[in-house]
C-alpha cells in the first residue's frame, strides 16, 4: 500500500475483472520423417531439428522435394503407347504433407530425421518424436514414413508417439497402418494397451494421383514391349534423337562418377558435412595433435577429389561446359584459402607451416593440379608438434579449418549441382523433342499411387477445427484430391474396425460412397470402450481446455492462497467455459449443467493443502458427443379416417 504524506488528491485504479483465457491452437500437426534435404543456412542443419512451416512452398524451400519413385516395369504396346507403370515409393512424407495442404492444414511442424537415401529406421523416428518433445505448440502427432516398417517396429514407434502424448497432456497421436494391414490386425497385435486414449487410426491407405519425382535415368532400363525389354534408342530412327540420348548416358556416367568417388572419400558416412563435424567433436573431446592432423588429411582428400573429378571429365562435353565456369570461382576461392593458412600461420607462432601451395591456373579451362610440387598429397601427415599441443594455441586451428573446410566443400558442392544441371539440360531437350519419352512420363505421373492417410486426416482436423470447432468430431467429411481409398470394406469389416470387443482399439474406416466422394467414416480413438475418452473430438477438446486453461492460470502462482485469488481463477474459467457453451462445445440447457469450477477452502482445499501451498481447482465439462448411430424407428399406423 502507498503512504501518503503530502496533502493532495491520489488516484487508484483497482483491478476487478478477472484474467482471460488466451485458447490454444488445435490442429498444429508434427511431420516425423525423411525429406530431400534438410537445410536453411549450411548442409543439414535442419536435420533433427523442429522447423515451423506455413505452406508447401516454405517446405520445399528447407526440405526439397518429392522422392525418386523406384519403377519396376513401364509397360508398352505395339505402337509405343504407354500401358502401364509398376513403382514403390518407401518415403510418404513429402506427398502427406502435400495431402495435409490439401484437405485445409495450416501451419505445420517438420522434423527431418534422414535423407531419401537413408534406411527408413525405428530408431530415427523415435528420435525425431524426442526432438519434437521439447516443443510446446504442435497438437498432433504423426509419422507416416514409418507404415513402411515391419509391424513390429511400426508398433514401436507408435507405442513412443502415444506415450510422449500421455506425458505432455497436450497432443494426440494420428496412427497409420502397414498397406496390406487393411482391418488392422497387425496393428492391434502390436499396438499395446497403454495410453490408447491418446491415439486415433485410420485405414485403409488412400490412392491419389500426385506428380511423381521421376527421370530418363529411372526409366531407362525397365522399359518393355511385351515380354521384351526395349531401350528408348531402339524405339526411335531419329539420328537427332539418338545423339540427346548418347549424350544423356554420358552425362549420366559423369555424375555416377561424381557420386562414387564420394562415397569412396565417406567411407558409408551419411555426408561430407556429417563427417568433418564427427572430425571437430572429436578433436573438442581430446585436444591433441593427432585429431588436428586427422582434420587436415580430410581436407586433403578433398582437394584431391576435386583435381580426380576434373581430371575424369577433362576433354569430354561435360568439362567443356562446366569447366571454365569452375575455374572462374576456383581462383579466388582459394586464393582465401591459402590466406586463411598464412593467418594461422602467423596467429600460431612457432611449430606450424603453411600446408597448402595451391596455385591454380586461371587461364585454363580445367582445374589444374591443386598442389605445387613441394605441397604435401593427400597421404602426407602434417608436423605440427609444439602447437597443436598446447590446448590454447590448437583452438587457434578450428576457425581457419572451419573457413578452409567451407571453401573445398563449397567447390565440390558447385560440381555435383553442376553435373546435374549438365544432365537434365539434355533430359529436357529429349522430352521436348521425343514424343515416346514425353508420353512414358506423362503416363508415370498419371498412375496412381497409395499414401498413407495420416497427412489427410490431419488437415480434416484442421479444417474442421476451422469451420465448426475442436468438439466437432472430423468424421462424415469428403477428402480433397483422393481418388478413393485402396480397400473397399463391407459391413463386418467396418463392424469389426469400429467396436473390438477384445480390447477396445477402435480404428477408424475411410470410405467410398456413391455420388459423395471418399469420407471419413469413424471418430473414435483408440479406447473404443472407455465411455469418458472413446471419441476424438472429446479427447481433443479437453486437452485444449486443459491447455489453455494451464498456460492461462500462470500468473496465479506464487499469489496469496486466499479467497480474492480463488474468485480471481473461478471466474476467469467460468468465463471462458461460458463462451464455449454459447458456441455449442458444451451441453446443457445452462451453464449450471454444462460445466463446474469449484475452488476454495472447505470445497478443494484443506487447511494443510493452504499451508503447503497448494490452490486446487476442479473443473467438469460436460463435452458434446457425436451422434454416432443415428436411429430410426417405423411402425404402422392403423387408418383413422
Amino acid at each position: 500500500m502507498p503512504t501518503y504524506k503530502t496533502p493532495d488528491v491520489y488516484v487508484e485504479e483497482l483491478s476487478v475483472f478477472p484474467p482471460s483465457v488466451a485458447e490454444v491452437e488445435t490442429a498444429i500437426p508434427a511431420f516425423i520423417g525423411y525429406t530431400a534435404r534438410a537445410t536453411k543456412l549450411v548442409a543439414s542443419d535442419l536435420r533433427n531439428t523442429p522447423t515451423r512451416v506455413k505452406s508447401l512452398l516454405e517446405y520445399e524451400t528447407y526440405f526439397g522435394g518429392a522422392p525418386e519413385i523406384v519403377l519396376a516395369e513401364v509397360a508398352l504396346d505395339n505402337s509405343n503407347e504407354f500401358v502401364s507403370a509398376a513403382f514403390t515409393n518407401d518415403y510418404y512424407l513429402y506427398d502427406s504433407i502435400r495431402s495435409f495442404f490439401d484437405n485445409g492444414g495450416g501451419p505445420c511442424y517438420i522434423v527431418s530425421v534422414g535423407s531419401y537415401s537413408d534406411t527408413i529406421d525405428r530408431d530415427a523416428l523415435k528420435s525425431g518424436l524426442d526432438a519434437i518433445r521439447k516443443y510446446d505448440e504442435p497438437t498432433l502427432l504423426l509419422f507416416p514414413d514409418a507404415a513402411g516398417l515391419d509391424a513390429g517396429k511400426l508398433g514401436a514407434v507408435q507405442q513412443h508417439a502415444l506415450k510422449q502424448c500421455a506425458d505432455l497432456g497436450d497432443r494426440v497421436a494420428v496412427l497409420d497402418m502397414r498397406r496390406t494391414d487393411y482391418v488392422g490386425g497387425d496393428f492391434r497385435d502390436t499396438i499395446g494397451i497403454n495410453n490408447l486414449k491418446y491415439g486415433a487410426a485410420y485405414t485403409p491407405w488412400l490412392k491419389v494421383n500426385y506428380s511423381k519425382n521421376v527421370s530418363y535415368d529411372d526409366i531407362r532400363g525397365v522399359i518393355k514391349k511385351g515380354m521384351t525389354s526395349v531401350t528408348l534408342a531402339t524405339l526411335t530412327s531419329d539420328p537427332g534423337i539418338q545423339g540427346t540420348l548418347n549424350k544423356l548416358d554420358a552425362a549420366l556416367a559423369d555424375a555416377d562418377a561424381v557420386e562414387t568417388k564420394l562415397a569412396t572419400l565417406l567411407a558409408g558416412s551419411p555426408s561430407i558435412n556429417a563427417s568433418f563435424a564427427a572430425l571437430l567433436t572429436a578433436y573438442q573431446t581430446n585436444k591433441t595433435a593427432g585429431n588436428i592432423q586427422a582434420i587436415h588429411q580430410f581436407l586433403y582428400r578433398l582437394a584431391d577429389l576435386v583435381d580426380d573429378l576434373s581430371a575424369d571429365v577433362a576433354g569430354t562435353e561435360f568439362s567443356a561446359l562446366i569447366g571454365n565456369a569452375i575455374a572462374n570461382s576456383l581462383v579466388p576461392a582459394f586464393t582465401q584459402l591459402i590466406a586463411n593458412e598464412r593467418q594461422l600461420a602467423a596467429a600460431i607462432g612457432g611449430g606450424y607451416t603453411e600446408q597448402w601451395g595451391i596455385d591454380p591456373d586461371p587461364a585454363a579451362t580445367e582445374w589444374g593440379d591443386l598442389f605445387d610440387a613441394g605441397a604435401p598429397s593427400a597421404s602426407t601427415t602434417p608436423d605440427l608438434t609444439g602447437a597443436a599441443t598446447d590446448a590454447a594455441k590448437a583452438d587457434r586451428f578450428i576457425p581457419n579449418i572451419v573457413a578452409n573446410f567451407a571453401i573445398i566443400n563449397g567447390q565440390i558442392d558447385g560440381l555435383i549441382a553442376a553435373s546435374g544441371a549438365y544432365a537434365s539440360t539434355y533430359e529436357q531437350a529429349l522430352h521436348d523433342t521425343y514424343p515416346v519419352y514425353k508420353n512414358i512420363v506423362r503416363g508415370i505421373n498419371d498412375t496412381l499411387s497409395a499414401i498413407p492417410p495420416s497427412g489427410a486426416i490431419a488437415g480434416i482436423y484442421a479444417m474442421v477445427d476451422n469451420q465448426r470447432g475442436v468438439w466437432k468430431a472430423p468424421a462424415n467429411v469428403s477428402l480433397s484430391n483422393v481418388i478413393g481409398p485402396v480397400y473397399n470394406f463391407d459391413t463386418d469389416e467396418t463392424d469389426n474396425l469400429n467396436v473390438d470387443a477384445n480390447a477396445g482399439k477402435s480404428i477408424n474406416a475411410i470410405r467410398a460412397f456413391a455420388g459423395k466422394g471418399t469420407l471419413v467414416w469413424g471418430a473414435r480413438t483408440l479406447a473404443g470402450n472407455d465411455n469418458e475418452w472413446r471419441y476424438v473430438s472429446v479427447r481433443r477438446f479437453f486437452n485444449m481446455v486443459e491447455e489453455s486453461v494451464k498456460k492461462s492460470t500462470y500468473w496465479s502462482v506464487f499469489e496469496p492462497n486466499d479467497a480474492n485469488t480463488w474468485v480471481k481463477v473461478r471466474g476467469m474459467i467460468e468465463n471462458y467455459l461460458t463462451q464455449k457453451w454459447r458456441e455449442g462445445a458444451l451441453a446443457g440447457a445452462t451453464t449450471k449443467d454444462a460445466f463446474f469450477v469449484r475452488c476454495g477452502l472447505g470445497t478443494t482445499m484443506t487447511s494443510q493443502d493452504i499451508l503447503e501451498g497448494r490452490m486446487n481447482v476442479e473443473i467438469g465439462m460436460a463435452v458434446v458427443r457425436p451422434a454416432e448411430f443415428v436411429i430410426l424407428k417405423f411402425s404402422h399406423k392403423l387408418q383413422t379416417s
